[in-house]
Formats: structure tokens, C-alpha cells, sequence
């Protein structure tokens, strides 16, 4: 007779064995760019083809990319990582952002916000200055507010892009032009000196566009982001009224944007 008990705790280790494995996987790649496939085999004494097995599993999560023999989970010129992957990184830098942000919002505000995961921990605390009109094209900001007593929130609309987890294209720019709001808060991936850059030329749009709508404009950005390049140029940081910096900037990039004379927060 078969023992199902047995059966039922062994895949449940094995599961959870493996669940151990993909989260170590995901930490070495938060060190660095990239990790040849072999060595994360080794490192974990595990089979190329287990350590292959993972590596689809986080793939079809959108949390890594294989390319030649190795494994990225970090962005580079023409590729942004995903959502999911940089959702997870400097949470409590972004919160604290986030929570920096919102004093500068009052009751009563039309508040547009980017899809970027930075700006998503605002919705955790926009309660705090109800009633407010939210117009965002983040779907994740979308779902959390939804439910929201006095928040009135509106969606950009447009095509739904996986990677950014947002909505983007002719149809979120033509609905995101026909407002204009009290604030924009905007984040980055990358600034370099007093520029800012992103991969993919759909994000340059509806982030440029936003911030025409806007009578005043905010960006939250944390210290990786002086870190990497970017392919797409965005704006300049002296286009926004209020730059909000935490986490450990390089001091000559910070003395940069101080000689700019934008007005600087560091929290």
C-alpha cells in the first residue's frame, strides 16, 4: 500500500527545498550584473540541470534573463528589469521616499504618479491626505487604491506591458495630456550627472508627459540609482521643483545636483 502521507511530505520538502534555492538564486544576482549558470551550480552543489529547472521557474516570473551561459537580474542599456525583481530591492529606501513625498501633497490634490516601484509605496500612505484624485498608469497602484475610500482614482489606460507592470503607448500619452494636476511624483533608473535615462523609449513618453501636465513635479530616487546608464534621456533633475534623495549617494554626484541649486531633500 502506498503511504500518500509520505508522498505528500517529501514533495513538500523538495518544494520548499527548492523555494530556498531560487531566493539564494535571486540574492547573488541582486550583487552583481551577472553570474555564469555554472558557478550558481556549483555555489549551490546542486546539477546544471536542477540549477537550469530554477532558472525557467524565475524566468517565467519575469525575475531573471539567460543569455550564453549566464543569468542577469540587472538592468543594462536596453533592458529594464522586471517589476517583480525591482520591487524587491531598498524597500525600506523607498518607503522612506514615499513617506518624504506625501508631506509635500495636501487635501484636495490631483496627484499623477509613474509605474515606477519607487513611487509605488506611496498607496500605503495617501490615505493619510484624502481626499485626493490619483491618475497613474502603474497597475499595481491601480489594484491597491481601487477600494480606497476618498480616493477618486482615474487609469491612463493604454497597452498593458508586462516587464513595467503599467500601461503605456498613444492611448496612456493622448489620456494623460488631457489633465493637469497639482502634482507629478516620478522616479528613475538611472541619473547620470544632472540627466536622467531609461531603457525603453514608452516609459521616456508617458514620464515626459506627465510631467507637462504638472504644475509641480517631484522625483524620488535612491542612491542605486546614480549607479548605473541608461540608453533613453528623460529630463533634467533642475525640470523638477523638488528632488528627494536617500540611501548613500556618492558625494561629488550630490554636490553636483546641490550646485544645480534644485531644491534637495535627503532623507
Amino acid at each position: 500500500m502506498t503511504d500518500y502521507n509520505n508522498f505528500d511530505a517529501d514533495a513538500d520538502a523538495a518544494s520548499s527545498k527548492a523555494e530556498r534555492r531560487r531566493t539564494k538564486i535571486i540574492q547573488v544576482l541582486m550583487s552583481g550584473s551577472s553570474t555564469l549558470i555554472r558557478d550558481l551550480a556549483e555555489m549551490l552543489d546542486v546539477s546544471l540541470m536542477t540549477i537550469h529547472r530554477d532558472l525557467s521557474v524565475l524566468e517565467k516570473e519575469g525575475l531573471v534573463r539567460r543569455l550564453r551561459g549566464s543569468v542577469s537580474a540587472e538592468k543594462s542599456l536596453l533592458f529594464e528589469s522586471s517589476y517583480n525583481y525591482r520591487g524587491r530591492k531598498n524597500v525600506e529606501d523607498k518607503k522612506r521616499l514615499a513617506r518624504a513625498a506625501l508631506a509635500h501633497l495636501e487635501p484636495g490634490n490631483a496627484v499623477m504618479i509613474d509605474d515606477s516601484t519607487t513611487t509605488y509605496h506611496l498607496s500605503e500612505f495617501l490615505l493619510e491626505v484624502a481626499p485626493l484624485t490619483v491618475v497613474t498608469n502603474a497597475a499595481p497602484i491601480l489594484e491597491k487604491l481601487r477600494h480606497t475610500p476618498e480616493i477618486d482614482l482615474v487609469s491612463t489606460g493604454g497597452r498593458y506591458h508586462p516587464g513595467y507592470n503599467g500601461y503605456f503607448g498613444a492611448n496612456c500619452e493622448k489620456a494623460i495630456r488631457s489633465y493637469h494636476v497639482d502634482v507629478a511624483i516620478l522616479s528613475t533608473t538611472t541619473i547620470q550627472g544632472l540627466s536622467l535615462y531609461t531603457p525603453d523609449e514608452i516609459v521616456v513618453r508617458a514620464k515626459q508627459a506627465m510631467m507637462h501636465v504638472a504644475r509641480r513635479c517631484i522625483l524620488l530616487a535612491d542612491a542605486t540609482k546614480f549607479q548605473f546608464s541608461a540608453l533613453n534621456y528623460v529630463a533634467e533633475i533642475t525640470d523638477f521643483d523638488l528632488v528627494i534623495l536617500t540611501g548613500d549617494i556618492p558625494p561629488d554626484k550630490l554636490d553636483l545636483i546641490r550646485a544645480s541649486k534644485v531644491h534637495v531633500e535627503i532623507v
